[in-house]
């Protein structure tokens, strides 16, 4: 029993840990733009291009690790380019939004925007949805 509360304290920890730097590292994203438009002559695609050229190798191994699992549907190769297509579409596209919204507002507002979004969501749903707000 002891054994089972240890590995799920290791867990949780390691969980913690894990977001914390996640949130540390989504952060610092918008000073580095920041710094690229002050001290270069760079728009926000070439940085997106940049961005995205140096995140590839990083989605594809979360792809491969996590499509191992034997939990997992498999894909068929005609999934996995629909897949590939609407991530990265959906990540060019807020990307861009974020980036073209860093050339007008400043990276301590745009983090600021970023994240409060969830609680915004979940505030509208619940207007809009009439459902109540629960904790977990």
């Amino acid at each position: 029993m002891k054994s089972d509360l240890t590995k799920s304290n290791y867990y949780f920890a390691r969980g913690i840990l894990i977001a914390l730097c996640g949130a540390v590292l989504f952060s610092t994203k918008a000073i580095f733009v920041k710094l690229a438009y002050r001290d270069t002559p760079v728009d926000a695609l070439t940085l997106l291009a940049l961005r995205m050229i140096f995140s590839i190798p990083f989605f594809i191994g979360a792809a491969a690790f996590s499509s191992n699992k034997t939990t997992n549907v498999k894909f068929t190769g005609k999934e996995w380019i629909y897949v590939a297509l609407i991530g990265c579409l959906g990540y060019y596209v807020s990307s861009f939004l974020d980036f073209v919204g860093l050339q007008y507002v400043s990276a301590g507002m745009e983090r600021l925007i970023l994240f409060i979004y969830p609680t915004l969501t979940l505030l509208m749903s619940a207007i809009i949805f009439k459902v109540k707000i629960k904790p977990l």
